[in-house]
C-alpha cells in the first residue's frame, strides 16, 4: 500500500494522494484500505516506514575521506530516484513526527564523519547540510528530470540551458548552448561531488 501511495506521490505530487487514489491504484475500494491504516496520517506514516527500510547507511572512513563521501552520495542520491516524489511529500506534510531513530541514523553517522575529520560543532552542521541539499537538490531537479521528463520531450538532449537564447540579449547563454556538450546526469554528478569535496576541503 505504502509503495503504491510512493507512485502517485511520484507521478502526479503529494495533492494527489487520497485513499481513493491508492484504492485505485491497488485495485481495490477505498474503504477496504482502513483494514491496515486507520487514516491517511497513518498511511503517511507507512510511507516514512518504507522509505526508512532501505535508506542506505554511511559506510564512511576518515582516512579515505573523499571517496567514502562520493560513494555515500551516491548511494543516497540512488535513494532519493528510488522514491520520487518524498522530497516534494515532505514539503507539503510535516513527516517529522514520523522520523524515528532508524531514520535519523545515518544523518547522525554523516555528523559524526564531519566531526572527527575536526570540523567544530557548526562547520560539522554546514557539511552536512551541504551535503544533503547536494544530493536532494540534484535529485530532484536533474534527476526527475531525466527520469520523468514531459510529454514529448527529449531528456537526453536536455542541459537546462536555452537552445536559441536571442541574440545579443543573452551572450552567455547562447555560448553555453552553442559550445558546451550535452553531459549525461551521472557524468554532471561526478561533478556536482567534486565540487562538493572542494568546498568541504576549504572547511577543514
Amino acid at each position: 500500500m505504502a509503495r503504491a501511495a510512493l507512485e502517485i506521490v511520484g507521478e502526479t505530487g503529494p495533492a494527489d494522494l487520497t485513499m481513493r487514489a491508492v484504492g485505485a491504484r491497488l485495485g481495490v475500494s477505498p474503504r477496504a484500505l482502513y483494514n491496515y491504516v486507520a487514516d491517511r496520517r497513518d498511511l503517511l506514516g507507512e510511507i516514512v516506514a518504507v522509505c526508512q527500510s532501505d535508506r542506505p547507511q554511511p559506510r564512511l572512513d576518515t582516512e579515505r575521506w573523499q571517496e567514502s563521501l562520493r560513494t555515500y552520495c551516491r548511494d543516497l542520491r540512488a535513494w532519493y530516484r528510488a522514491h520520487p516524489g518524498m522530497l516534494a511529500l515532505a514539503r507539503a506534510e510535516d513527516l517529522t513526527p514520523f522520523a524515528s531513530t532508524d531514520l535519523l541514523r545515518p544523518d547522525d553517522i554523516l555528523v559524526g564523519f564531519f566531526l572527527d575529520l575536526g570540523f567544530s560543532p557548526q562547520n560539522a552542521y554546514r557539511a552536512w547540510s551541504i551535503s544533503i541539499l547536494h544530493v536532494s537538490g540534484f535529485t530532484e531537479v536533474w534527476d526527475a528530470w531525466h527520469d520523468r521528463p514531459p510529454p514529448g520531450s527529449d531528456p537526453a538532449a536536455w542541459t537546462g540551458v536555452p537552445t536559441d537564447p536571442a541574440a545579443g540579449e543573452l551572450p552567455h547563454l547562447r555560448r553555453l548552448a552553442a559550445e558546451s556538450a550535452v553531459e549525461p546526469p551521472d557524468i554532471l554528478f561526478e561533478a556536482v561531488l567534486t565540487m562538493l569535496i572542494a568546498g568541504v576541503e576549504a572547511m577543514k
